[in-house]
């Protein structure tokens, strides 16, 4: 398991690799939604050669990023409406 400060290097890591989502058009939201959605699938055909752990490593980055990602989908959600 990563120790509390190391998960919180990897989550400001994650963070400045993303772009600025409040700053992108709803259509490069849309491709990079798209783009980690598609990550996850392929994720799938390797499971079963793939430790738990080795699973659990991999997707978290993915997961974080995908997390962001829906969090703004909800922002602009909420402000559409």
């Amino acid at each position: 398991m990563e120790s509390l400060d190391e998960r919180l290097e990897r989550i400001e890591r994650e963070a400045e690799a993303m772009p600025q989502l409040d700053k992108l058009t709803d259509q490069a939201l849309r491709m990079l939604l798209k783009q980690h959605l598609h990550d996850f699938c392929q994720m799938s055909g390797q499971l079963a050669s793939k430790s738990f752990a080795d699973i659990a490593r991999e997707a978290q980055p993915r997961r974080a990023a995908l997390d962001m990602l829906l969090r703004e989908c909800e922002i602009r959600g909420q402000y559409s409406s």
